[in-house]
């Protein structure tokens, strides 16, 4: 029997536990004490069992059962503290209107020990807008400095999001005028300035230290990773640099004006964006961060990228003061410190092939940068003709299976992963709530993939 033999059959053994274990601990969760039976009616609310560091103890007892009210469960096993011995675990600052509605900001802090502002930190959302740079004094912090303190008063560590992207940036960055890119030197001299205005903001406030971690760059490699020369098995064969989104306005300006023969390319953009993060962000942990990650042309560029960047800046005099000259063994702290895993996957619609998620992270391990999940999520039903919610025990067994074998992977990689952040709260709140892709309904409810991964958590523990 070969090792993958092997690991599947481990596997199917653990889901199978897990979902064994949500027959047994969503009836407590569920439901009210045997000691409240006698007295309760049909109005009765939650009962509140007895935890032990988020877990149940015991499952023996006898429990009736009562339909939830809409509203979230404070009572339910804390996913922080369940997962406290492996990773972290997250989830988003949305919009106001969302964190304020009853019971929210209490369940974030009771589920969560990690916040991403879902919006608020890219750079739309805080510079000016339009083709003229703006003055530092312009940007606008309000809602950024409001969810940086949120996190602080709450104790929740703080991940930044995002520097550098193509997306949701004011034109000034990169363009001069629609569909007209900057120079590389023009581009180049914008990107430090608005890292700087960042770091000196934070920094005035107080607050810069605060930030755990930077996704630096944003969804450089090409969506599908484009092609690998050779075998896509093969780590090494093929160049991270030909499978570059060139669309994205920061390659398109690094590509306007510069000199192949002095070294430079278009990709360029993502080792000074990086560069001026470790500048101006000295402690914050550096991630590149991508989507389609587990493709495994896609995941053989970003792998690639990161090692190949890491190894430029080992020998870069100019920017690393422990750089070592070429030949010589570096020993400092790597440029790019951490992978972001996105994964948003998908059960029907964009069909993930979940069998190449446990190879991307073996492939990102080699890398010897850190891994997060950073965007957690996992559809299920088609956007044009979307299930009825809430889901059926059908379909919300086949999503929580899916979510107890990716959280296998990541249990199995703990050494690695950091962290592990879900795209949302309740599904009716995700950017993809067509595809009721997140641990809770559109009630607040806990689903079949909350107590599949509790159950795994749990049935890894004994």
């Amino acid at each position: 029997m070969t090792l993958k033999q092997i690991a599947a059959i481990v596997l199917a053994i653990a889901v199978a536990a897990a979902f064994l274990v949500i027959a047994i601990i969503r009836p407590i969760m569920r439901g009210v004490g045997t000691e409240d039976a006698e007295n309760a009616g049909h109005d009765t609310e939650y009962y509140q069992p007895t935890q032990d560091d988020g877990l149940i103890d015991e499952y023996e007892e006898e429990y009736i059962m009562t339909e939830p009210l809409p509203g979230w469960d404070l009572s339910l096993p804390s996913l922080a503290q369940v997962f406290e011995p492996y990773f972290m675990f997250g989830s988003i600052y949305s919009s106001s209107n969302v964190m304020n509605l009853p019971g929210t900001q209490e369940m974030f802090v009771h589920q969560f020990n990690a916040v991403t502002a879902e919006n608020w930190h890219k750079p739309y959302n805080i510079a000016p807008r339009g083709f003229v740079r703006p003055e530092a004094s312009e940007y606008d912090f309000n809602h950024a400095d409001a969810i940086v303190n949120w996190a602080i008063e709450n104790n929740i560590t703080l991940i930044g999001h995002v520097l550098v992207w193509h997306s949701q940036s004011p034109d000034w960055l990169n363009l001069s005028a629609p569909g007209v890119p900057l120079t590389r030197a023009q581009a180049r001299n914008n990107m430090e300035f608005h890292i700087r205005t960042m770091a000196e903001h934070f920094t005035a406030m107080g607050t810069i230290d605060a930030f755990h971690s930077w996704d630096v760059v944003n969804e450089a490699i090409a969506s599908d990773g484009g092609t690998w020369d050779g075998n896509a098995s093969d780590w090494h064969i093929g160049d991270w640099r030909t499978q570059m989104r060139e669309d994205s306005p920061w390659f398109m300006a690094y590509a306007n004006v510069y000199d192949p023969n002095a070294g430079e390319h278009p990709s360029d953009y993502v080792y000074d964006a990086f560069v001026f993060a470790r500048r101006y962000f000295p402690n914050s942990i550096l991630y590149y961060n991508d989507y389609n990650e587990e493709i495994p042309a896609k995941r053989n560029a970003i792998a690639q990228m990161v090692e190949q960047l890491n190894q430029r800046w080992a020998h870069d005099f100019e920017n690393n003061p422990d750089a070592v000259p070429e030949g010589e063994k570096y020993t400092g702290r790597k440029l790019i410190e951490g992978i972001g895993m996105q994964s948003h996957y998908h059960l029907d619609q964009w069909r993930t092939n979940l069998n190449n998620v446990r190879p991307a992270i073996e492939r990102f391990v080699a890398t010897g940068a850190v891994i997060s999940i950073t965007e957690l999520d996992i559809t299920v039903g088609f956007q044009d003709h979307p299930l009825a919610a809430p889901l059926d025990a059908a379909s919300q067994q086949r999503q929580g299976e899916a979510f107890a074998r990716l959280m296998s992977y990541y249990m199995e990689f703990a050494e690695h992963i950091e962290r592990v952040s879900l795209w949302g709260k309740a599904d009716h709140q995700s950017w993809r709530a067509w595809g009721q892709p997140l641990l809770f309904d559109s009630n607040f409810h806990a689903k079949d993939a909350f107590f599949a991964i509790i159950g795994l958590a749990h049935t890894d523990s004994k």
